[in-house]
């Protein structure tokens, strides 16, 4: 994923504040001591005190992030938005986003906007730390930030329990574990033989090729049903690391695959995908059992992955 972009303008606008006993924090209460009731947890940047009442929250990142705060019904504020998006498909997240009330996009997925950020004056900052990293101190003088991980660094269970303990909603953490855990176990019952006896690969096609990566939520909720992988996919399990392939490899790469999660962004890649005359030719594409996810499954968390599961159990139910 692309870097950040911070606006200069904008950059200056809390960092002077920073500096100052009367900025940006004595607005927000983002540098306000912490008081009895306040909550403080210790995250991979350190220990982060969290107000006691939640009333407001802004994430950066739109994936992970926004999950996490809209399952655990914290009050959303800010969320990153789109330009001119092609996706087709409807996010994991939307039913939960359409009803959070007062929540809007605020900001340029990739260029985060601090001063919009300090005008919403939000109780708490959530995000992934490679987003809030660059820009720490000028966060912090607007609210608590909660950094999190991402699918390389940690799991999506445990970023929701951190926020979870952070917020007082670890109850309602539990319950999305747990509903995860039993639709696991449920579709994995269902369909174990379809699961043991053919061979899965989620595959990213593109243009450009074609690519699998092991931490991919979507390819963590296939590990996490016991399906049996295929030999691309296998070797990036082993690995820990992404595998990608030329176009012209597209057919020897993933003609082992019986069954098929192909992740493309929008309609009319798919479309066109449809008469490829490599796509056509694997096994999976012939006999029917293929469905598509897109990039809005790479990363998430307890919606994400209910949804994840949603997908493969209609590639399961083909067979």
């Amino acid at each position: 994923m692309p870097a950040k972009r911070f606006p200069a303008s904008l950059l200056v606008l809390c960092s002077v504040a920073a500096l100052t006993l009367t900025g940006c924090a004595a607005v927000s209460g983002g540098g306000s001591a912490a008081k009895e009731g306040d909550r403080t947890v210790e995250s991979v940047l350190g220990p982060v005190t969290v107000p006691e009442t939640i009333e407001s929250v802004v994430v950066l990142e739109g994936r992970r992030d926004l999950d996490i705060v809209l399952s655990l019904g914290l009050p959303l504020t800010g969320y990153p938005y789109e330009e001119a998006a092609a996706l087709d498909l409807e996010a994991p997240v939307a039913p939960a986003l359409a009803q959070a009330v007062g929540a809007s996009p605020m900001f340029l997925a990739d260029e985060v906007n601090l001063e919009a950020i300090a005008e919403a004056a939000p109780t708490l900052i959530v995000s992934r730390i490679d987003d809030v990293e660059p820009i720490l101190d000028e966060l912090r003088a607007i609210a608590p930030v909660l950094a999190i991980g991402d699918q390389t660094t940690s799991t999506w269970q445990d970023d929701l329990r951190l926020v979870a303990e952070a917020t007082g909603t670890q109850t309602r953490a539990a319950e999305l574990i747990a509903q995860y855990d039993a639709r696991v176990a449920e579709v994995s019952e269902a369909y174990a033989d379809v699961l043991a006896s053919q061979t899965f690969a989620p595959i990213n096609v593109t243009s450009d090729g074609s690519d699998v990566r092991p931490n991919r939520l979507l390819s963590t909720v296939l590990q996490d049903l016991g399906a049996a992988p295929s030999a691309a996919f296998a070797e990036a399990i082993q690995s820990g690391e992404g595998v990608e392939y030329s176009p012209e490899q597209l057919v020897s790469k993933w003609s082992d695959a019986t069954a098929v999660v192909a992740l493309v962004n929008d309609a009319a890649s798919w479309n066109e995908l449809q008469t490829d005359s490599l796509w056509t030719q694997l096994p999976a594409v012939a006999g029917g059992h293929v469905v598509r996810s897109d990039k809005q499954t790479h990363e998430g968390a307890a919606l994400t992955a209910l949804h994840s599961i949603d997908v493969i159990e209609s590639l399961l139910a083909t067979f």
